[in-house]
């Protein structure tokens, strides 16, 4: 009797906390637009200010203008523009305005973090990496563990349904949608949404849809190595590259003394267990084991990016840059081999 009783008004507030979110299948690319243009503005605006001897916006007159503000006002002008309009135009523009605000913001951390509001405050670029590593990975975790429903695959080919009635679908991506909805079968809604998107005229692609394709060219690529047979010899050679990069820097660490010892420890401490990781992959991918051995790969380049760029970002950025652009390229191509696998 108590279950009876308490069961309605628990399932009401489940229902009332639920958000009911439908996600995109384009999240990924605008993951990466957004990503990209972060890291490429916080390492020009330092590139800049290194180069012009960090000027003040406002002279000697008391004010100073932090680039946090314009940050603050490009993330802005991105949460508007998604709100403010329909379809999927203004998603990768959103995504390239919300990456160099955020970049902007995220760059003076190290501001927000000391008491003397310190620009310079050595942890910050570890603080930096963190966020960012943690928003792909999380997102790719995410993505992995929970694909898309077929409820959420018609959701999105009404979505981009939008942009057809409004004349502003570029054929390539209507003829993307038109085959996914013929493999959905009897879905609910998958039938009227293919003979609606049949109905409508295709257009001229716009400059928001030439930014999204460029990106998507990148998974194409990494496909097409995957499928290829120099597919091993470019993961070897990317944890090659990663391993001896790590490697150098610590030397050099070492080199200076000891006030780099943790971190150095870190790097080195990161860099042995990724290729024991890889040792062990390479071990399955001889026992015809491909599956296990990719995913062995995977741990170790996220060991890699979690664990060994975190300690040389605080040592030197620019190296960890490197690494991370290694680092991605590595988890790139050794999803899409797991998705080949699995297919």
């Amino acid at each position: 009797m108590p279950n009876q009783v308490t069961a309605p008004p628990m399932r009401q507030a489940q229902h009332a906390l639920r958000l009911d979110l439908v996600r995109s299948e384009k999240a990924s690319v605008h993951l990466i637009t957004f990503v990209v243009a972060a890291v490429s503005t916080i390492l020009i605006t330092r590139a800049y200010l290194a180069l012009t001897g960090y000027p003040k916006i406002g002279g000697d007159s008391g004010l100073h203008v932090a680039h946090v503000l314009p940050g603050g006002l490009l993330m802005l002008a991105s949460i508007v523009l998604s709100f403010s309009y329909v379809g999927r135009g203004p998603r990768p523009i959103a995504a390239l305005l919300g990456g160099v605000g955020f970049g902007l913001f995220i760059d003076e951390v190290g501001k927000f973090v000391t008491a003397d509001n310190n620009y310079f405050f050595e942890p910050a670029a570890a603080i930096i990496y963190v966020v960012f590593a943690a928003l792909v990975v999380g997102a790719h975790a995410w993505r992995r563990h929970r694909p898309l429903t077929d409820e959420e695959k018609v959701a999105n080919a009404a979505h981009v349904l939008v942009d057809g009635l409004a004349g502003r679908l570029p054929d390539r991506r209507r003829q993307e949608m038109l085959a996914t909805l013929e493999s959905m079968g009897d879905v609910r809604g998958a039938r009227q949404l293919h003979e609606l998107l049949l109905s409508v005229e295709p257009r001229t692609p716009a400059l928001p849809q030439h930014l999204e394709r460029l990106w998507q060219r990148v998974p194409e690529g990494f496909d097409r190595i995957a499928e290829s047979r120099f597919a091993a010899p470019v993961l070897g050679a990317l944890f090659a590259l990663q391993a001896l990069g790590a490697l150098i820097v610590a030397v050099g660490l070492w080199r200076t003394g000891t006030s780099y010892a943790v971190i150095m420890s870190g790097v080195l401490a990161g860099t042995a267990t990724s290729l024991v990781f890889v040792v062990l992959g390479l071990r399955r991918g001889r026992a015809g084991d491909r599956r296990s051995a990719l995913d062995w790969f995977q741990r170790a380049a996220l060991t890699s990016l979690l664990l060994t760029q975190v300690f040389l970002f605080t040592a030197s950025q620019f190296a960890a840059t490197a690494g991370l652009v290694v680092d991605l390229m590595l988890l790139g191509l050794v999803a899409t081999s797991r998705a080949r696998v699995r297919r």
